[in-house]
């Protein structure tokens, strides 16, 4: 599974604080998510967790039966 640290606020906005995600989750919190709303509103798991894009977004790839969708795998050449 690839992770990654992930700024809770963004770091162009001073952030510090880190949490380990995928990146497939990460991928999504930008794409649902303005830099603004992640520094002023969603700035913590829970807040992000709690969110109902993001309910919809953990509820969606938990029912998914393969790996390749959220853990991503590296590609041999």
């Amino acid at each position: 599974m690839y992770a990654e640290k992930h700024h809770l606020v963004p770091s162009c906005e001073g952030g510090k604080e880190k949490a380990l995600v995928c990146i497939d989750c990460g991928n999504q919190v930008h794409q649902l998510f303005t830099i603004n709303e992640l520094r002023d509103e969603l700035n913590t798991i829970a807040k992000l967790r709690s969110h109902p894009k993001m309910q919809m977004w953990i509820k969606w790839i938990r029912r998914r039966n393969t790996f390749g969708v959220c853990m991503k795998t590296k590609k041999k050449k």
